[in-house]
């Protein structure tokens, strides 16, 4: 869904760059605050602040720049990350760059594993076990009518959009998991 609203903001503010004359200045103004409101409309605070960016140097203007990020000359892309930014102080360890959605090689796209436990942490919220340790938990509540996977079930996570994972259990939809442990 974040995915859907990011390309249709970008395909905005692509019609954003054909104007320009001075006689659509109005309309141009119209169209970067309509973009705007779109972006705020965005739940993830992350997701939000990659349309603002986007859609402001689509625009040709710069967003403010933090003392310690590189702007890469000609692509308007600011790299940032552990050490390579500068910053200290609590939290640093914490900030995360564009580099997070760059596959490496030799990353899986996919996992296939068996149940080894499962725990209910809320309501309609489950931690998985599987057998190699690794611990996931469900981040959205699932309905009432969700068969939760059971030990020794088999279970595929795959890699989504915007660095998140999903979780198939039998033919039922995908259910968005996060790695805890």
């Amino acid at each position: 869904m974040i995915a859907h609203r990011a390309a249709l903001f970008l395909a905005g503010a692509a019609s954003l760059a054909a104007i320009s004359t001075p006689a659509s200045a109005q309309v141009a103004d119209d169209v970067v605050l309509n973009i705007m409101r779109e972006c705020a409309r965005i739940d993830d605070p992350s997701a939000r602040l990659a349309c603002y960016d986007n859609n402001i140097r689509t625009a040709g203007a710069n967003p403010r720049t933090i003392p310690g990020e590189t702007v890469v000359q000609g692509s308007g892309a600011v790299m940032s990350g552990p050490n390579t930014t500068g910053r200290a102080g609590f939290g640093a360890e914490d900030i995360r760059g564009p580099e997070r959605f760059e596959l490496r090689e030799g990353e899986l796209q996919e996992l296939t594993a068996r149940v080894a436990d499962v725990r209910q942490v809320g309501v309609g919220r489950y931690e998985i076990t599987l057998e190699d340790g690794a611990v996931w938990r469900i981040s959205d509540s699932v309905p009432q009518t969700y068969s939760v996977p059971r030990r020794g079930a088999e279970v595929e996570i795959n890699r989504a959009s915007l660095g998140s994972f999903l979780l198939r259990y039998r033919n039922q939809q995908s259910v968005r998991v996060e790695r805890v442990d």
